[in-house]
């Protein structure tokens, strides 16, 4: 059996597929780390044992109730989106829209019966190939999380 580590609700909710169907460009990710969560999107579908994605940003939703230990987000697919959303709430601080870089895609595989991220730019030196690095991900879930206490 496996070590539990972290959140035990993470534990329980990753590695999963929750669409019930094949992955399709659209589906929403979430990634499970120690307590925290973070939120992927599909762009491009090449099989289903590899795939590409691009993370959402995230921020508080400011016409809720926020401060620490609150959980209300607001996901974009775009940096851009996100800073208009923000240029609204604080206007002394406005951030040039034409001067924000949008992330690049991710390319996920499964292999080995989990997924991992291909790194193009981490090589084993002896081989030459890429290297690869295990994402505990679900899919059909879109679900960020901030753990204030950690």
């Amino acid at each position: 059996m496996a070590k539990l580590y972290g959140n035990l609700t993470n534990r329980l909710e990753e590695n999963k597929n929750y669409t019930g169907r094949e992955i399709q460009v659209g589906d929403d990710i979430t990634e499970y780390l120690w307590s925290d969560r973070n939120c992927y999107y599909v762009t491009r579908v090449i099989d289903q044992k590899h795939i590409f994605v691009k993370p959402y940003n995230v921020c508080a939703d400011h016409d809720k109730e926020g401060g620490m230990g609150h959980q209300n987000w607001l996901y974009f697919k775009t940096c851009r989106e996100m800073h208009e959303y923000l240029n609204k709430y604080y206007p002394e601080r406005q951030t040039n829209l034409d001067d924000i870089k949008e992330s690049g895609e991710i390319e996920l595989v499964f292999r080995y019966g989990a997924w991992y991220v291909k790194n193009e730019y981490w090589y084993d030196v002896k081989l030459e190939k890429p290297q690869y690095q295990k994402k505990n991900i679900s899919f059909g879930v879109r679900d960020y999380y901030y753990d204030w206490e950690f």
